[in-house]
């Protein structure tokens, strides 16, 4: 019996060491170069984003991460992002606008500002763990959001948040021997009118010490349903370069 029990125990040692580090850890930082579309209301009118206040360009943004791998069966692995996001702009009006119950005429000048800071929070369990990795999870999403809108004669500042869970999946294929490796994300959601998508795509590079880099494409859509009094249907997308150390 004490011959089984040990062979048993042996067996499962084993694999947990072939599907899965002992431990395992990275941490990076990407620089993202996004443009914002969409629209926002906060009372009776839609407000585009691009006309009516002037988004649509590049700006230079940012997230990081790290997360933790280990081999324990059922216990998820965890992954932390913080995304730090803001845009400005500045437009003439061609039309008049309601925003939080602040009037806005034509011909005025605004300049504008939306902040959409994110920390996401993801549980994760790794199905697959050799030249193909495939995980699984939920991640809960916090978001803390402003708009300004400043005219001649406004100064309109609204503040929104709420946190959200989404389904979490991810896949990488290493292409062996050569450092490189193609990697997909994908976290979403939907319910009560409400409903997010955040996407990523890339090439990584990683040497031998675990140094690595990385280049990709990230989208988000972000469609909020009175939320703190505000509707928004906006999209942030664009491309991303980053470094990671993976220990």
């Amino acid at each position: 019996m004490k011959k089984i029990i040990l062979g048993a125990a042996c067996a499962s040692l084993l694999t947990i060491n072939a599907n899965a580090d002992f431990l395992g850890a990275e941490a990076g930082y990407a620089l993202w170069t996004p443009a914002l579309t969409g629209t926002i209301k906060n009372g009776s009118d839609l407000v585009d984003m691009e006309k009516d206040l002037g988004f649509g360009d590049k700006e230079n943004n940012s997230f990081v991460w790290a997360y933790l791998d280990h081999p324990l069966p059922l216990i998820p692995n965890v992954k932390i992002q913080q995304t730090n996001y803001s845009d400005k702009s500045s437009n003439t009006l061609s039309k008049n606008l309601t925003f939080a119950n602040q009037p806005l005429g034509v011909s005025e000048k605004t300049t504008s500002e939306l902040t959409l800071n994110q920390t996401d929070i993801i549980l994760y369990w790794r199905l697959l763990d050799n030249w193909v990795n495939f995980d699984v999870g939920i991640e809960t999403k916090a978001i803390k959001g402003n708009i300004k809108i400043d005219s001649q004669t406004k100064h309109i500042d609204e503040d929104f948040s709420l946190v959200a869970p989404l389904a979490y999946a991810k896949v990488r294929f290493d292409l062996p021997f050569t450092g490189l490796s193609v990697e997909a994300d994908i976290a979403t959601v939907s319910y009560s009118g409400n409903s997010f998508t955040d996407t990523k795509a890339a090439i990584v590079y990683e040497t031998s010490i675990g140094f690595g880099a990385l280049a990709g494409y990230r989208n988000e859509t972000i469609k909020l349903d009175d939320i703190d009094d505000n509707d928004a249907d906006i999209t942030i997308s664009g491309m991303y370069a980053g470094v990671f150390f993976h220990f």
